[in-house]
């Protein structure tokens, strides 16, 4: 069923999957959002907090953030998907679903960046969705929000081959070897988002350092942030927060991959008759 939709799939145009994307991110981003708070505190060494007005504070830039972001990535991975397969519709190898998913999530990282940076700093200093930029921009200047954009981009290709690359891709090898699709469903999110999370986590956690530090009293360029970073802990300080992130990561692959499989044919029943 799984690889049947991923076929039926590059029917939907680039509107469908960025309806689709705005869907799943939502959704995700509502039920995994103190998780991100704590990964974000980790990393810039913030208090650990249980207080749900800290948890969910920043919560509708995050929304926003993620409604744009996977209303990016959806369909970019679909035209990055047309241009590999020439149009034709076909079963995808692995190499060119992960590379799909890669590249149209480091395309997505442009627009993610500012908005990342608006909502880590509004976990820090608080402020609404419109008062927070204003304050960035009045204090900091129109190019504060391009601060950690390079990891951003990064960040967010390995995060998007997880979620549209690895995990259909996991589970199709799964089911093909035998595994049951009960157990492979289970199986292959905590592969792709152990994978992704790791590969990406030392760009997560640079990008959070200097989006949260616009007045650069610590962190100042992405080579200083590193070498700063590195003499506090060694490799192990890239790592910060790796815990949270990658639980996000393994939770976000599962829920985003089910609402593809799940939605797409509620939302678009003409591309599944």
């Amino acid at each position: 069923m799984a690889n049947d939709i991923e076929v039926r799939l590059q029917r939907m145009s680039p509107v469908e999957n960025g309806m689709l994307g705005v869907a799943a991110g939502v959704i995700e981003v509502c039920l995994l959002q103190p998780i991100l708070y704590w990964k974000n505190a980790a990393q810039q060494k913030l208090p650990f907090t249980l207080n749900p007005r800290l948890l969910y504070r920043g919560l509708s830039t995050s929304v926003a953030n993620m409604a744009v972001l996977t209303g990016l990535q959806f369909p970019l991975t679909g035209m990055v998907t047309k241009v590999i397969t020439g149009g034709q519709e076909r079963q995808m190898t692995g190499v060119e679903t992960i590379g799909a998913a890669f590249a149209g999530g480091a395309l997505s990282g442009i627009a993610c960046g500012p908005m990342e940076l608006v909502m880590i700093q509004q976990q820090r200093f608080g402020g609404s969705i419109l008062a927070a930029p204003y304050r960035i921009a009045s204090t900091f200047g129109p190019f504060a929000f391009g601060r950690g954009l390079t990891m951003s981009c990064g960040r967010e290709g390995m995060y998007t081959a997880g979620v549209l690359g690895m995990c259909p891709v996991f589970l199709k090898e799964l089911e093909d070897k035998g595994v049951s699709h009960s157990a492979a469903k289970v199986l292959a999110p905590i592969g792709a988002g152990v994978i992704a999370a790791t590969v990406s986590h030392p760009m997560d956690t640079i990008k959070s350092c200097v989006q949260g530090d616009l007045e650069y009293s610590k962190f100042k360029s992405m080579l200083q942030t590193a070498q700063t970073l590195h003499a506090e802990n060694g490799i192990t300080r890239f790592f910060t927060g790796w815990g949270f992130r990658t639980s996000r990561m393994i939770l976000a692959v599962a829920i985003m991959n089910e609402c593809k499989i799940r939605l797409s044919p509620l939302m678009f029943p003409h591309h599944f008759k």
